[in-house]
């Protein structure tokens, strides 16, 4: 059996489960019988805090883009997040190219309609967050590391929480957008802390390799995220094999 390694740097419990479900689905949405996706929780680490600081500090000043200070606060912090997270996931597992290191979080800021997205301070912290991969394999390169040894590196932020990828799923989206986390917890599940049925019932098993095509039309900061990893698999499709010059199985 053939693994692709997940590592996932999220804000709890919940943002593990449903991402994992959720790139579980956008890997397997051609049935592969050999490979399976193993999720490593990185609970040590979190981007919570800078992201929510720098929000706060950018709306207030309207300096949302690089050089801006408050952009490369956020850029750097994030960076250190990454790099203590891929320690973590280097440690669990002998990390390749073919695995992936999710770094997610809940902005906690909702959009009052779709495109609101591409307003400077929704899609500038897109930007932010690639920029802090983009100096992680700077960094990882110039202390010695291959190519074949780091993992695909790909965030997302959530606005204003995980919640609406279910809601996607759903095609509730578009008829609940200005709705705060805790309006969607409790449109999604009937209650602010869910039970884990309720989680497994109400929102994981609705996130399948059909809904995938909806959460891609209906939210606009996950279009990114489901092509880069829609790729890798394809590739492999393509060249009617899995090996793709990886290695076997490993723990």
């Amino acid at each position: 059996m053939n693994y692709i390694n997940l590592g996932i740097v999220g804000d709890g419990p919940t943002d593990h489960q449903v991402f994992s479900k959720f790139v579980e689905c956008i890997l397997f949405e051609e049935a592969l019988s050999n490979l399976q996706c193993r999720t490593i929780p990185l609970v040590r680490q979190s981007i919570h805090d800078p992201v929510d600081k720098y929000i706060r500090h950018a709306s207030k000043n309207k300096e949302y883009y690089l050089p801006s200070q408050i952009a490369s606060t956020l850029r750097d912090e994030v960076l250190g997040v990454v790099r203590a997270a891929f320690n973590n996931f280097n440690r669990e597992v002998e990390i390749s190219y073919r695995d992936i290191l999710l770094i997610t979080t809940d902005t906690e800021h909702a959009f009052s309609k779709q495109n609101q997205y591409f307003d400077t301070w929704g899609i500038s912290l897109s930007h932010i967050l690639n920029a802090a991969i983009d100096k992680f394999y700077f960094v990882q390169v110039e202390q010695g590391f291959e190519r074949k040894h780091l993992p695909i590196v790909i965030s997302i932020a959530t606005f204003p929480s995980t919640e609406v990828i279910v809601g996607a799923a759903k095609g509730l989206i578009n008829k609940h957008y200005g709705k705060k986390p805790q309006e969607w917890k409790n449109l999604l599940y009937s209650s602010e802390h869910p039970k884990d049925e309720d989680i497994q019932s109400k929102a994981l098993d609705c996130i399948t390799p059909d809904t995938i095509d909806i959460i891609f039309k209906d939210l606009p900061e996950s279009r990114i995220f489901i092509q880069t990893l829609s790729l890798g698999i394809k590739r492999c499709l393509l060249n009617d094999r899995f090996d793709c010059d990886i290695h076997s199985d490993h723990i």
